[in-house]
């Protein structure tokens, strides 16, 4: 595959104008530090030297090796856009490709593989079902355009003082995301283990992990708390969401960070009759069986929901004793620091990235009981608090994806000659 980039500069084929290096290591022990794709911040380019994955290779492991003024991208779709020049020398996840500049600057082809347009065609020439990635031989072909070095510095110096302008507003927004996070985790938290009154007597609930709860509410086992733990089914289905009026089952990420996402569905393939008494319905508390470690055991109430979805098998639903457990109140004890604890301890599977919960495990975890008229109140002002940081958190958001937007459209007026860099500069 061919592709061209629209630039009033001169162009050619990337693998014209860099050296793919091709050197593997086995573990690469004393050959300096490691880097992940997830040490590279995607659009940016900027180094996360905090990750827990710098030198935790070695053994048989198989990685690059890279040196100092390297390119490094990645060739992995949920991965992409991302590159970073190397500021030393050392060894690399397999998944990044390794290129010596040759004919352009090291600076200047990182912002040509973080351009939008170039990343386009990167994401539309990869292969495979799972995780999508592009092969060189596709990657190598794209045209680029390639200006004299000087012209090329006169970019590097004005898309380097540009970006940063928007990258420190971008920074803000993100920690004010985290934040907000931070402030519903604490919220959820503090509410769902001891209440509103903060002037209530304490207990000591007899779980290390929990502490102490508010002296007249008790504890209880899932299993004594609901009638039945009901698994779904996953038929074929298409890629796009049902018709209102067709039948479709969900998906996984329905089920995402506490939070009912009817969108999240796909078409029931024609002819494939649904299992009826699978319909989600208003009131279900659901809890994803299968997913990452951090992510398995998710939890959400389907405060509302269209028609014809089914439940599918990598969900789990709850159907809760209405009598002594308020589903909303179930959900935000499960989703919160302390509720997710036993659902880590409890996951179990063969592959890191992949974990899963039995329905044993669901009915043997342990939730703070207060009596029902206290938790359906406390359900309530958390609705309420989660709803207003929600609107904050939307609008900023909002606010990040005009940044975002804005800086890959300073780059693409960059590289494209729209903007002179040697006037600007």
């Amino acid at each position: 595959m061919t592709g061209k980039v629209a630039s009033r500069f001169p162009t050619k084929r990337l693998k014209h104008v860099v050296w793919l290096r091709r050197s593997r290591v086995i573990g690469g022990e004393g050959m300096g530090q490691y880097v992940g794709l997830e040490n590279i911040e995607p659009w940016t380019g900027k180094h996360l030297s905090n990750s827990t994955a710098i030198d935790r290779l070695g053994g048989s492991s198989l990685n690059n090796s890279f040196e100092s003024g390297d390119v490094l991208f990645g060739k992995l779709r949920p991965y992409l856009a991302k590159a970073w020049v190397a500021e030393f020398p050392g060894r690399a996840s397999t998944e990044f490709l390794v290129m010596k500049p040759v004919e352009v600057k090291s600076r200047f082809l990182r912002y040509v593989l973080l351009w939008r347009k170039f990343i386009d065609k990167v994401d539309a020439s990869t292969f495979g079902s799972k995780m999508p990635r592009a092969a060189w031989d596709r990657i190598g072909n794209i045209s680029i355009p390639v200006p004299d070095y000087r012209e090329q510095r006169s970019i590097v110096d004005l898309l380097d003082r540009e970006t940063a302008k928007i990258d420190a507003l971008i920074a803000a927004k993100q920690r004010m995301l985290r934040l907000l996070a931070e402030k519903r985790r604490e919220v959820v938290t503090r509410t769902v283990t001891h209440g509103l009154d903060q002037n209530a007597p304490l207990r000591d609930s007899g779980i290390r992990w929990l502490g102490k709860i508010p002296a007249h509410w008790e504890i209880a086992r899932l299993r004594y708390l609901v009638t039945r733990v009901e698994q779904g089914w996953s038929p074929q289905g298409e890629n796009r969401e049902p018709d209102h009026d067709e039948w479709g089952v969900l998906k996984l990420n329905a089920v995402r960070q506490g939070q009912y996402d009817s969108s999240a569905t796909k078409a029931l393939v024609q002819g494939i009759e649904p299992l009826i008494d699978l319909e989600i319905r208003r009131g279900d508390v659901l809890v994803t069986r299968s997913n990452t470690p951090s992510l398995v055991g998710d939890a959400c109430f389907v405060e509302s929901t269209r028609p014809n979805l089914m439940l599918c098998d990598l969900i789990y639903r709850l159907v809760v004793r209405h009598d002594v457990i308020d589903g909303r109140f179930l959900s935000h004890f499960l989703t919160s620091p302390v509720g997710r604890i036993q659902i880590e301890v409890d996951a179990r599977g063969t592959s890191a990235s992949m974990v899963k919960i039995s329905q044993d495990h669901v009915k043997d975890w342990v939730v703070p009981l207060p009596p029902i008229r206290e938790q359906q109140s406390l359900a309530s002002r958390l609705s309420k608090e989660i709803q207003k940081i929600n609107r904050v958190k939307r609008a900023t958001e909002m606010t990040l994806a005009i940044l975002t937007e804005r800086r890959s459209a300073i780059i693409a007026s960059v590289l494209t000659g729209q903007v002179d860099a040697a006037r600007a500069v």
